[in-house]
């Protein structure tokens, strides 16, 4: 028979602040998540190693991990994300045997995480005051900003970019990071809200360089399907293609006085 494991202090602090956080994380939309950063400042946590996330595991975040994983209870450590990848750590997907592009799952988890009763293993305990955040400004309104570009980054746009390798579905073109990473963007061919009421849907969704997306934002040219670089398991839909050249497109040309 195997031992349930017990939940050691650390691990109990750190479930008490991520109930705490539940009823504002919204599954899918990573940016009402929390930073590896943003935990150890509530929790007045030293950074004992050369990363937020790996310190974090050493002071509780392993610990909760392990002890959800093996009682059978819902991933809450999945709303602990990095804010440059807007995702959790391999290791989150790798405690529950999934991969980490394992998106659907992991919105799963986040779900089951608020509907589950917690109460019996933080009853009674407090959790800390939150500091206001500074590394994490969500700007009013839609302001075309970096940040703003990341608050719409939902798991469906990354998907996209995983899936294209984050190259330019336009041009080829990839950002390398120092750290080896690569950078490209998302963007809605018929864009999310009013007044364009774009789906968001893998159809919809295009993965671009920085360039071409403000092309593409700003309307500055239109897109011949021919151009577009797709691969099994994901096409543009031509409904939004031409949604854009009918819409953005030909709408932006118009005279503007800036």
């Amino acid at each position: 028979m195997t031992d349930v494991p017990e939940l050691d202090d650390q691990g109990r602090n750190l479930l008490v602040l991520l109930v705490s956080k539940l009823s504002k994380s919204v599954p899918n939309e990573p940016h009402t998540f929390a930073s590896y950063k943003d935990i150890h400042d509530e929790l007045g946590l030293p950074k004992l190693r050369e990363t937020w996330g790996e310190s974090l595991q050493a002071q509780g975040l392993d610990s909760l991990g392990e002890w959800t994983a093996k009682t059978g209870k819902p991933g809450i450590t999945g709303i602990i994300i990095d804010r440059r990848s807007m995702m959790p750590g391999d290791g989150y997907f790798r405690l529950y045997g999934r991969k980490s592009d394992d998106f659907e799952w992991w919105k799963d988890e986040i779900k089951r995480s608020k509907l589950f009763d917690w109460s019996p293993y933080v009853q009674g305990a407090v959790p800390p005051v939150p500091p206001t955040a500074i590394d994490f400004v969500v700007p009013p309104d839609r302001q075309e900003t970096t940040t703003y570009r990341i608050i719409r980054d939902s798991l469906l746009a990354r998907r996209v970019k995983l899936l294209h390798n984050y190259e330019c579905q336009l041009c080829g073109h990839t950002i390398e990071l120092p750290d080896g990473s690569r950078y490209a963007e998302a963007h809605h061919m018929r864009p999310l809200g009013d007044p364009h009421s774009g789906p968001d849907i893998l159809e919809n969704i295009i993965c671009l360089c920085p360039n071409h997306h403000a092309e593409l934002d700003y309307g500055a040219c239109a897109v011949d399907a021919l151009q577009i670089k797709n691969i099994p398991g994901h096409n543009i839909d031509g409904r939004f293609i031409s949604y854009h050249n009918s819409t953005i497109w030909r709408q932006s040309s118009k005279p503007t006085t800036f």
